[in-house]
């Protein structure tokens, strides 16, 4: 928990300064060795990298926003850099990204030694998260990835602060990163969903937190409301009561990949359908949707209503064979993992390429199958523990469910790019990894006795 202290000169320092002063050898040799990966890699690594949706963040009008184009609080960001550093305003970005980056894994050092009461295991975690290169190689791209981490970090820190000891203050400070990682990207809406189911079970487990869960509920809920304005001026411009205008294009996604489009009444529409598709070799991408969108409207907002129609028609028509595929979905991605494109890899230095492949030795590569995993095991043990115990053991509840959450509403609700849209699971799986080494450590201790 945020623990104050007062200097020499009665002034007082945060929690941050006091742990930086207890920390011990392993401590400082963990933040050496981050620093010094971390240093080397920002170094020689193209920055700033451009993504295929940049341009969609720094283009953003208030026209764009309002139609559900992308949420404002990164384009802000760029606002901001552009204003103080002109032209070099994209490298700017990157600084910014990098130095909440470096923040973050001492959020979540602090967070899991909380957690766990293992300065061991803290240090792990942060020396594994602290070096991945995938991360860093976010903190270089001129997209979300990077910042919704380093919310999702905070976020989690404050939530663990919370649990050990609920107040308002921490509470409210929960609901801020919850409305920020919202105001960063539409996906992270479900941490509005994943907060308030976990303060529902507050509510009925804790009877003497009541006061304060109602009044932290009041402020997420206060958060739906905003979220429920904003999706009505989508509605309002773009046809689809979301927050983003690209929901509908994901359901036209499952209906080509399933052949679920051949089941609509209008045969000229579908025939139309099949030869734009067949002349792309029936491969799904948005080369192939952007042309067939066309077939349902000029303008945008006719566009999503009629997709939006045609899509749910056709998916009614066989529901199984609909879920069929969202399981296979999640089947296979199980493999994808957290790595540079090699296209992207050669784009860059020889030396940056020899310390990513030494890196890849030190540093295993995440994939989605790992998510599974942890969240699997953290849940079975949640289970155990509230049986045994008669008490909700919250940690495993948060990193299970908010996992599950994630995975869930990436992989059903959006088309491709699984592993960059979850990179918000991240921070959970690295606690979650953290509460089970501690009970693997518990249950050797107690097999020695």
């Amino acid at each position: 928990m945020p623990v104050r202290i007062k200097s020499v000169t009665g002034k007082k320092r945060t929690w941050i300064f006091h742990t930086i002063k207890e920390w011990g050898r392993l401590e400082w040799l963990t933040a050496c060795c981050v620093l010094l990966i971390r240093f080397l890699f920002y170094l020689l690594g193209n920055k700033p990298q451009i993504g295929g949706d940049t341009h969609t963040y720094v283009e953003l009008t208030w026209r764009k926003f309002l139609a559900g184009e992308r949420m404002p609080l990164y384009p802000l960001l760029i606002w901001a850099n552009r204003l103080l550093f002109r032209d070099g305003y994209l490298l700017g970005v990157v600084v910014c990204q990098i130095i909440l980056s470096l923040i973050s894994i001492l959020f979540l050092y602090r967070a899991v030694r909380m957690a766990t009461k293992n300065r061991g295991i803290a240090c792990i975690i942060a020396f594994f998260y602290g070096g991945n290169p995938w991360i860093m190689n976010a903190d270089l791209t001129i997209l979300t990835e990077s910042l919704a981490i380093s919310i999702s970090v905070f976020l989690l820190y404050h939530t663990v602060c919370y649990l050990q000891s609920p107040s308002l203050r921490r509470g409210l400070a929960m609901v801020f990163f919850v409305l920020s990682a919202v105001l960063l990207k539409s996906a992270l809406s479900v941490y509005v969903a994943a907060y308030l189911i976990f303060m529902g079970i507050q509510f009925f487990c804790e009877k003497d937190r009541r006061k304060i869960t109602i009044k932290v509920s009041a402020a997420l809920l206060g958060i739906v409301l905003l979220l429920f304005c904003y999706a009505g001026q989508v509605w309002k411009n773009a046809g689809t009561f979301s927050l983003d205008k690209r929901g509908v294009r994901h359901m036209l996604f499952t209906c080509l990949e399933t052949d679920l489009y051949k089941n609509y009444p209008d045969r000229e529409l579908v025939e139309e359908i099949d030869r734009i598709f067949l002349e792309n070799d029936k491969v799904v991408n948005w080369a192939v949707t952007d042309p067939i969108t066309q077939l349902f409207g000029e303008e945008r907002k006719e566009q999503n209503i009629r997709i939006r129609e045609f899509s749910r028609y056709c998916i009614r028509t066989e529901p199984g064979v609909y879920v069929r595929y969202l399981l296979g979905r999640f089947v296979r991605v199980t493999n994808d993992g957290y790595k540079i494109k090699q296209a992207d890899l050669e784009e860059n230095s020889f030396l940056f390429r020899v310390l990513y492949d030494t890196l890849g030795v030190l540093f295993p590569i995440v994939k989605v199958g790992h998510f599974y995993l942890i969240g699997g095991a953290t849940f079975l043990l949640l289970v155990i523990k509230w049986k045994k115990e008669k008490a909700c053991p919250w940690y495993y509840l948060g990193t299970s469910g908010m996992l599950m959450v994630i995975l869930v509403s990436v992989i059903v609700g959006t088309y491709c790019c699984y592993v960059r849209c979850l990179s918000y699971a991240l921070p959970f799986a690295y606690a979650g990894l953290a509460l089970l080494f501690r009970d693997l450590l518990k249950g050797l201790e107690k097999c020695r006795e």
